[in-house]
């Protein structure tokens, strides 16, 4: 929901009366002067984000919500693309140098505090899920035998 507005508003930053998602991704910019240049590989780990896992996640919340056989598997693979998006971000923040905060607290509030809960998160999530689906899988092949 968040990342929409990003992707889709390339002027976000310049705007005369900016909306609250704007505001955010100025504020959240000072961590990561990416967002304002556009940095395309920021850029498209966002758009993956906002046109892939957004709806999957709300597919997620009502395959949970409505006991569906399925709701594991799809939580364990919205959670691989989130960590697979997280390592793209981290890693091109490397290769970049690391040089694109307005301040140390920036980097530390913004970049590593907001940012290790999309880490953290989605493994917790990932390894309940595969915990269920061996489990389910397991099952099965004892009823089979």
């Amino acid at each position: 929901m968040i990342e929409g507005p990003f992707v889709f508003t390339p002027n976000f930053f310049e705007k005369e009366n900016p909306n609250f998602f704007d505001e955010v991704w100025k504020e959240y910019s000072k961590g990561d002067s990416r967002y304002v240049a556009r940095d395309a590989a920021t850029v498209t780990v966002e758009g993956i984000t906002a046109v892939l896992e957004g709806p999957a996640s709300l597919l997620a919340v009502y395959a949970i919500a409505s006991r569906k056989s399925y709701s594991h598997i799809l939580q364990f693979s919205v959670c691989l693309g989130q960590l697979y998006g997280c390592l793209v971000y981290f890693i091109t923040a490397y290769l970049d140098g690391f040089n694109f905060w307005a301040s140390p607290f920036y980097f530390w509030a913004y970049f590593i505090g907001a940012n290790s809960s999309w880490v953290v998160i989605p493994t917790l999530i990932a390894m309940r899920s595969w915990k269920k689906i061996c489990g389910a899988f397991q099952a099965e092949k004892v009823k089979t035998k």
